[in-house]
């Protein structure tokens, strides 16, 4: 398995993926894009749905976030730590968790110690390293999604 550079974590008391129809006969997993860069957010909405994925919103702030997660009910949250407003991305993926078993993948620059620390707190799926390209994404989200679905993390990019 080739490595992602992502940190996976184990799951407890998480809400199970859902599945939608999409055009075709394949289901298509949603995802919520929280972040403040316009560019990345882009990318990030672009590469998850050339992957098949369902970007359910872009969002750049961590009341939007728990918002739009609550009310939409993603199967996961690609969250960045450093947003607009006052409250940071890892405030907003702990209240996703306690308030819906929702996870997140944090995609970030920083990930010290004691941000780690904090973000347990959401049982989070993984920890995405900025800068990352399409394909670590997609290969991420994939294996987020394995871990999800409680299946082998072997081949989770194919």
């Amino acid at each position: 398995m080739e490595s992602l550079g992502a940190q996976t974590f184990p799951t407890t008391s998480a809400r199970q993926p859902s599945t939608i129809r999409g055009a075709g006969t394949r289901a298509r997993h949603r995802v919520l894009v929280v972040e403040d860069n316009i560019f990345v957010a882009r990318q990030c909405k672009s590469a998850l749905t050339k992957a098949g994925y369902e970007v359910i919103g872009v969002v750049t702030t961590a009341e939007e976030a728990v918002e739009q997660a609550l009310q939409q009910r993603p199967d996961m949250v690609l969250m960045d730590i450093y947003l607009r407003g006052p409250r940071d991305g890892v405030e907003a993926a702990v209240e996703i968790f306690e308030q819906s078993g929702i996870r997140s993948i944090y995609a970030s620059a920083v990930s010290d110690a004691g941000m780690q620390a904090r973000a347990a707190l959401s049982q989070p799926l993984a920890w995405l390293p900025k800068p990352f390209n399409d394909r670590k994404l997609v290969a991420t989200v994939n294996a987020a999604l394995r871990e999800l679905e409680g299946l082998p993390l072997e081949n989770a990019t194919a």
